[in-house]
Parts: structure tokens; sequence; C-alpha cells
């Protein structure tokens, strides 16, 4: 446990405290002035202390949500080259796709950036009718690659076949059965031969929050019964050469790579089973599931993961490359579809502290009393002597004394001034009468300025865990138990587990504040994945500010594709009510107390100015203003 007398601490400490050496991946460090770096080629340093100046400098309040590019392509590239890093080493000549899922962050921007990675190939994934129609207004004019996952109605179907009529290579994956005859129709209509591919139910299952894409109650794919289905309809409308992918998936998150190995062995029996039958399969898709380590263990919990990228390609191509040898079949491409690990790590939140709850009861003058009730008075009076000749007090002792005062209270018996003095001796033994080792007593609380359920949805709904680093001060001790808390009102607006040391505790070390918390700022990483999408609008908080940050080739820094956040008029519109029916009665009200005309001109204005103003708290010191109109 650090503490503020640690003659050890260092920068290295600083970056094994928090974890940053595993989840960051070279990604993220700490420079010699305490500062947290971003390293977009794992190279150049990234002051974020000072991206978060030059953002302030536009006037930019916090939070705002900064996103890296080129991070964002480093990841697709590293996935690449580790399937031709394990092609090499099993000596088979396996041709690896990567297809970028976009229901993992569907921002315009992060979709461009995946796209235009230096690959030679890559291809998109959807889901819906929605997201088929962002790949055709994404994909380049002269090429393009997609997946059509999920349940699709005719119009999907047909806007699919269509695609392929423009020149993209499409695979529409048959979910269910009933997709069949509608596919059939739609393609025979427009004279097409689809490229076609089955999702198989698995039976085997992986491990965490997100395994039931995998097992007999799994709700996408097809069984065995299905299969057999599926392939004689194919036979007997004579079309054997539209099927060419199987496709599985087991889930996201899968920490443990054995796990993998197990339901990419039970896919590829599916797949000679199909070929068996006289069909000529050209592709596998083994789906998502490459983990990210948010907590930085290196281990098979759930957000964590027991292997390294190359690992993983490393046991897909050679499973298949096994297999196939085995069963003397031709090599498939192999597709993959993980785009958890391809962006989780490009986009962080930078906010502030804004305010402290201190539980630094020693340092708190205690409130003076008269004696009131003598009972109550002598034990407190013993407490106070036990703790000034640092004696133990038992925690059944202090229950004991909680339940006398309350008790006390409630039958009248002692005033407000006697109960705030016995409390404030009770919170002094909570504090001293634990060993360092217990968290249960002495966490202050840290008010930051942002919404969990808006930025880190995963935390309220999964547990999810995610790494959580002071920006600046990093060559300073950390001394303070903490727990974060956001801006709503909900008891679970607060962060309740961390990943530091590595160990998962209930509180999180950070730099005592002494009221004073200008400039303490926390960076809140590895949000690329799912958050933006999932997050709601809890307390009508919107988006924050969002940006890229880049680097050019002078080494300077970029920033772009400026997002300003949602202001305040927008989430009113999310729940149906225009701001003019605010103005409109306010102006009714003002009218009816007969408030001066000057008077009058202010209020409006600054119920306007709010009304286009950011949902956050403005973190520079201004009235009410506008950051839309």
């Amino acid at each position: 446990m650090a503490n503020s007398n640690d003659p050890v601490w260092t920068l290295k400490r600083a970056q094994e405290f928090y974890n940053i050496s595993v989840w960051g991946e070279g990604y993220f460090e700490v420079n010699d002035q305490g500062h947290v770096v971003a390293k977009l080629d794992k190279h150049t340093d990234i002051d974020l202390i000072q991206v978060s100046k030059e953002i302030c400098a536009r006037e930019l309040s916090l939070p705002v949500l900064i996103r890296f590019p080129q991070i964002l392509q480093a990841r697709v590239k590293e996935l690449d080259a580790a399937f031709t890093c394990a092609a090499k080493k099993y000596n088979c000549r396996l041709n690896h796709i990567p297809y970028y899922p976009i229901k993992v962050n569907q921002q315009r921007t992060v979709i461009e950036k995946i796209l235009a990675s230096d690959v030679k190939d890559i291809g998109l994934e959807v889901g819906s009718k929605t997201e088929l129609l962002v790949a055709l207004g994404l994909l380049d004019i002269h090429q393009g690659r997609l997946i059509c996952n999920g349940y699709k109605d005719r119009a999907y179907i047909s806007i699919a076949i269509y695609a392929q009529l423009m020149g993209i290579d499409v695979f529409i994956v048959v979910e269910n059965l009933s997709e069949l005859a509608i596919i059939k129709q739609e393609s025979l209509a427009l004279n097409v031969s689809p490229k076609l591919g089955m999702r198989v139910r698995m039976n085997s299952v992986a491990s965490g929050n997100w395994q039931n894409s995998g097992g007999r109650d799994a709700k996408f794919g097809l069984d065995s019964k299905d299969i057999l289905l599926c392939l004689s309809q194919l036979k007997q409308w004579g079309c054997n050469d539209w099927l060419h992918l199987v496709h599985f998936h087991m889930g996201s998150q899968i920490s443990n790579l054995e796990e993998f190995k197990l339901g990419l062995s039970e896919a590829m029996q599916v797949y000679a089973q199909v070929i068996s039958r006289g069909f000529k399969l050209s592709c596998i898709d083994v789906g998502g599931g490459l983990a990210v380590d948010y907590v930085g263990m290196n281990d098979t919990g759930y957000f964590s993961r027991a292997y390294s990228i190359q690992d993983y390609a490393d046991i897909v191509v050679n499973t298949i490359n096994h297999f196939c040898e085995n069963a003397k079949l031709p090599l498939p491409t192999v597709i993959t579809e993980n785009g958890r690990a391809v962006t989780a790590h490009h986009a962080m939140l930078i906010t502030n502290v804004l305010e402290v709850e201190s539980h630094n009861h020693l340092d708190q003058p205690m409130i003076s009393s008269s004696e009131g009730d003598p009972a109550l008075h002598e034990l407190g009076n013993k407490f106070v002597r036990a703790m000034n000749e640092n004696k133990i007090i038992e925690l059944q002792q202090i229950d004991a004394f909680e339940l006398l005062i309350n008790d006390k209270f409630l039958n009248g018996e002692i005033d407000l001034e006697q109960r705030a003095w016995a409390e404030a001796i009770l919170r002094r033994c909570s504090t001293t009468s634990h060993d360092e080792g217990d968290i249960s007593c002495g966490i202050d609380k840290y008010y930051c300025n942002f919404s969990i359920f808006q930025s880190m949805p995963d935390v309220w709904g999964l547990g999810q865990i995610f790494p959580i680093v002071p920006l600046t001060k990093l060559n300073q001790t950390p001394s303070t138990k903490t727990r974060l808390h956001d801006l709503t009102c909900d008891s679970d607006g607060q962060i309740a587990q961390y990943a530091v040391d590595g160990e998962l505790k209930d509180h999180l070390l950070l730099h005592d504040l002494h009221d004073d918390c200008q400039g303490y700022l926390l960076g809140m990483f590895l949000l690329g994945a799912y958050q933006e999408v999932l997050g709601d609008i809890h307390n009508l908080f919107g988006d924050t500010h969002a940006l890229n940050v880049e680097q050019d080739e002078q080494g300077e820094l970029k920033f772009t594709e400026l997002e300003i956040g949602d202001c305040v008029n927008e989430m009113l519109s999310n729940i149906h009510l225009k701001g003019q029916l605010i103005i409109d009665r306010c102006q009714q009200r003002i009218g009816q107390m007969g408030i001066s005309s000057v008077l009058t001109n202010g209020m409006i204005d600054e119920i306007k100015n709010a009304l286009f103003g950011y949902t956050y708290l403005d973190s520079i010191d201004r009235p009410a203003h506008r950051i839309k109109r």
C-alpha cells in the first residue's frame, strides 16, 4: 500500500501501481514530469495535461472525450500483423481479413479511420438495416467488403443484394431459416447469385459477462437440425454455389483462450461436414472475442485476459491449419470480427474533480457539547481518552456506541448538538480503530464532472472496471483513499471497484487535494468500445465534447473532428419538450410578478444561454454561455 511517507515511490512505481504498463499495451506511459502521456506510434509522447490545456484554451469545458485515431489504426495493423506472423510460424498460406463490427463504435470518424488503416484488406460487419446503410455511406466507392449479420427483413436483404450489384463483396449470413426464402426471391428477381454464410449455434460456451452468444440457448444461429435443413433447401434449389462461409461467435471479451480454441475446433467440424455434403466453402468467420485487459492483471478474470494478440492469432491459425491438414481440406480464408480489441484503447475521457468530501476525521475539529446525557457523555469521553492513548477500540464497542446515539436521539434524550458531538467521536473511532488494510473506513468522496451512465455505462450495467489514473502528480505519492462519484442524482452514480497495484479494491488511491481541486484531472481509459453507443441520458446529461488528437509528420499536434457536446435544448428534444415552451412560461410568470424590464431581459437571456449551454458543469469560471445556437 502506497502512503505519504513511501520512500520508494518513483515514476516506474506509479506505472506499476496504476497498472499502466499492462493495460496501456505501450500506448500510455508516465513522463518525467509525472504526467500521463499517449504514445500514438509507441514512440512519440503526447502529454495529456498539455492536451487538456489546449482544449481549455479553445474555451471548451471538461469533460471531453479524446480519440486517438493513430492508436485505432495501429491496433488494426497489430492484429493483421499477428496473423501474418502466425502463418509464417506454421508454414501455411492462410489468408486473414479483419472485419470491423460497427456496433462496437458507430461514430463516423471511427469507421473512416479503421477503413483507412494500412492493411491489405479490411471490411465492415453490420447487424441491422441501419448499420448496413451506414456502411454504404462510408465504404470507398472503388472497393468494399461487407458481412451482413443479424435478423433481416425483406428491405435489409434487398439492400444487401443491391450492395453486391454496386461492386461490394457482400456475405449475407443466414441467422434463421425464414430468411432463405426471401433471399431466394430477391436474388432471382435481380438475377444475382448471392454469397451466403451460415451462423452456427455453438454448443461450446466461453465464461464471462458476454458469453451468451454461445451454447444451445444462444439467441443467434442455426442448430444442427437447422443447418441440415438449410443445406437441403439450397440443394433442392440447385444453389449449392451460393454458400461460401461458416460463421460462429462465442461472445465478447473471452479471457481464456482455451475456451475459444474449443469453440473453433467445433466450428471446424461443422465446416468439414458442410464440405462433405457437396458445398465448396471458402471462408470461416471466427467472430470476435479477442479480449482487452482492462484491469491489467493478465489472468482469466472477466475483465482481463491471459494471452497476447499474437497468442490469439497463433491459436486460430494453428488450429485451422492442423485440422485442414488432417482432413485433407483446402485452407479457408479466415475472417475475424474483433471490435473491442481494435477500438478500446483509442478513446479516453478527461474530467476534473469538482469537490472533495473528506473522511479524514482526525484532522477535523469536533463540535463541543455540554454534558447532556451523562451516560453518552461519559462513554464518548472514554473513547476520546482511548484514542489519545492510541488504544484499540473494538468494533463491537463502536457499534454499541452508534446504537446508543441513535436510540437517545429518537427518544428525544439528546439534542442535535449533542448528537453531532457524539457522531464526531464515532467517526474518529471508525478511522483509527481499523488496521491499514481495512478499506471500509476513511474513504474520501471525489465528485467528478461527468455521468457514469453516459460515458461509462458498463460500470453501472455490468460492473465493468476501467483504468482510471490522475493525469498529473504521478511523481508524488498518492495517499488518499477515494471513491469517485459523478454528477447524477443516483446512488449508482459512483465507481465502486478499481484495479490498482495488481488487485481489485473498492477505493482508488489519489492525491490529497486539501479542498483545492483546481487543475487535478483524471483520465478514464479504454472507453473506445461500446461506451458511446450504450450511453444514456440519466438526469439529461448528454454527449460530452469529443475530438480527435493526431500528430502530423512534423510532430505537431492536430485537433480535428471536434464534436461539440449536447446542449440542454438538444436533451429536451429527446423527451419531446421544446425550449421555447420554457421561455414562454418563464415570461408569463415574470409578467405576473411585475419585475422590471431590465431584470426581465437579464433573466430571459440567462435562461436562453442555459438552454444552449453544456449539460455538464462549466470547468471555466464564467456565467451561463452558449455552446450551440
